[in-house]
């Protein structure tokens, strides 16, 4: 038992540290006759400069609040049904329900951080319509 949680803890320290290497994603832009006359150095500036604008008008690329909402979520609906899951089958009700919301909790928040370096859509929108505003086409974020 021991060996099998060790590893497990590995594994998700693995995968942590593999998400916190991933970098936040940025617009991809299609080749059109505005980025083919500006050159991608001055591309880059502009989604910098919509990127920063973004984020002083408050659209965020992360929502935090999401996350931590999600992962307590898991870990309520997990711990509830853990809960009748020990009554029904004579187990310790009170262990099967942490145990059930601990391994919930712990794989929502794996999910959460992996897809971590995705922005939040108001973000994303935000930053399509200013580089739009300036002659870019977006095909999408990477």
């Amino acid at each position: 038992m021991r060996r099998v949680r060790f590893f497990f803890l590995l594994a998700m320290a693995g995968l942590l540290l593999f998400a916190a290497g991933c970098g936040p994603k940025r617009p991809v832009l299609y080749p059109n006759d505005h980025l083919d006359s500006v050159g991608m150095q001055v591309a880059q500036a502009d989604i910098d400069d919509c990127i920063m604008k973004a984020e002083a008008a408050g659209a965020t690329a992360r929502d935090s609040g999401e996350s931590a909402k999600n992962v307590a979520t898991s870990a309520g609906v997990a711990a509830a049904a853990g809960a009748v899951f020990g009554a029904i089958m004579g187990n310790d009700v009170l262990r099967t329900a942490g145990a059930s919301a601990g391994a919930a909790a712990a794989g929502s928040t794996v999910y959460e951080v992996a897809k971590s370096g995705d922005p939040a859509s108001i973000h994303k929108n935000f930053v399509d319509k200013c580089l739009r505003e300036k002659g870019y086409e977006v095909i999408g974020w990477k």
